[in-house]
C-alpha cells in the first residue's frame, strides 16, 4: 500500500498510520519495526517526522493467526539492552530441525519483533543460550545486536554463572563434586551419552553442592562450565542419580518404580549473574515453581 502524506506540517509516522490505517500503536510499532513502513524507499523508524510530499510504502499484512503459546513466559525485568525472563516448563525455547512452531523465538518475535534482526542464526532470534523444553528458570534475552554479542563473549568466555536448582533420585555420597566427562550424542537413541577420552575436545563439566538430603532424594545446587546439551541430565544419570522425572534419563531402577512427577522435570534455573554493556554486575535469582516447591515439600 502506497500513501502519499497530504500534511502541511510535520507528523510523527506512527501517529499518522494509526489514523490512516486504524489499527493500535502497539501495532503500528511492530510493523515499523519489523521492516514493513519506508518513507522515499528508506526504512522508516517509530519515531520518524513525515514531512509534505513524503511517500509512504506500507507492506500490508494478512492478519496473523494468533499463536497458541503452551505457556507463556514471566518478564522479571526489562531494560533497552536485555530482557530478563523466566521460562516456563514445555515450552521450547526455538525450532530444531522439526521446524516447531510456537516457541520462545515465537514469543520474542510477536513480542519484541526488534529480536527477529538480532543473533547469528535467523531460527534463533536474540537466544544466546537456551533451557531445555523441559525446564524452566532465568534466561537473559538480549534486545540489541552489541547486548547479544556481550553475552555470547560471556558464555564462550564461561564468565556468565548459572546456577540450577535439581533434585534427584537416591542420597549423593559427597556433599559436593563435580562430574568431568564428555558427552557425546547417541546416533542409535539420540540422547548424550558419555564417552570416552577420545572426546576430550568437547568437555563437559558439571559441579553440585548437596544443599538437603531426603531418604529417597537429594537436592542440589547445580553450575555447568560447559553448555552441552541435556548435560546435567546425563551427567547425573551417568553416576546414577537421575533427575526427578526425568523420562529420557532414567537409570533401570527408577523405570521399575512407580513414577513420580509425572507433569514435569525437576530442573530450574534459579540464579543468573553476568555483566551488562557497562560492566554492571547484574544478578537474578528464582524461586522454585509451585509445581516442584509442592513436591519438594511432601517428598520423603
Amino acid at each position: 500500500m502506497k500513501i502519499n502524506y497530504q500534511g502541511t506540517d510535520k507528523e510523527r509516522l506512527d501517529k499518522y498510520l494509526i489514523q490512516h490505517l486504524g489499527i493500535s500503536r502497539s501495532q503500528i510499532k511492530k510493523i515499523i519495526l519489523d521492516g514493513q513502513v519506508s518513507v522515499n524507499e528508506r526504512l522508516a523508524s517509530v519515531h520518524h517526522w513525515l514531512k509534505p510530499g513524503d511517500k509512504i510504502d506500507y507492506a500490508q499484512l494478512k492478519a496473523a493467526k494468533p499463536a497458541d503459546f503452551p505457556a507463556l513466559p514471566k518478564i522479571v525485568e526489562k531494560t533497552d539492552e536485555f530482557l530478563i525472563i523466566e521460562k516456563p516448563h514445555n515450552l521450547l525455547t526455538h525450532p530444531t530441525d522439526k521446524k516447531e512452531t510456537n516457541t520462545l523465538a515465537d514469543w520474542l518475535i510477536q513480542e519484541f519483533p526488534q529480536t527477529k534482526k538480532i543473533g547469528d542464526d535467523p531460527t534463533r532470534p536474540a537466544i544466546v543460550h537456551r533451557l531445555d523444553k523441559e525446564v524452566s528458570g532465568l534466561m537473559v534475552i538480549p534486545l540489541t545486536q552489541a547486548s547479544f554479542d556481550n553475552l555470547k563473549n560471556q558464555f564462550q568466555d564461561r564468565t556468565i554463572t548459572k546456577e540450577y536448582t535439581a533434585l534427584v533420585h537416591g542420597q549423593m555420597i559427597n556433599e559436593s563434586g563435580e562430574v568431568n566427562t564428555p558427552l557425546e550424542r547417541d546416533k542409535k537413541t539420540g540422547l548424550m551419552k558419555v564417552q570416552s577420552d577420545k572426546y576430550l575436545d568437547k568437555p563437559a563439566i558439571t559441579i553440585y553442592q548437596v544443599v538437603k538430603k531426603l531418604i529417597n532424594y537429594t537436592l542440589l545446587k547445580v553450575q555447568i562450565k560447559t553448555g552441552r546439551m541435556h548435560q546435567i541430565r546425563a551427567h547425573f544419570y551417568s553416576i546414577g542419580h537421575s533427575v526427578v522425572g526425568d523420562k529420557l534419563y532414567q537409570t533401570k531402577d527408577i523405570r521399575k518404580k512407580k513414577k513420580v512427577l509425572e507433569q514435569r522435570i525437576f530442573l530450574h534455573a534459579s540464579y543468573l549473574k553476568f555483566k551488562d554493556l557497562a560492566g554492571n554486575n547484574r544478578e537474578y535469582n528464582s524461586k522454585l515453581p509451585g509445581l516442584l516447591q509442592d513436591f519438594l515439600n511432601k517428598a520423603k
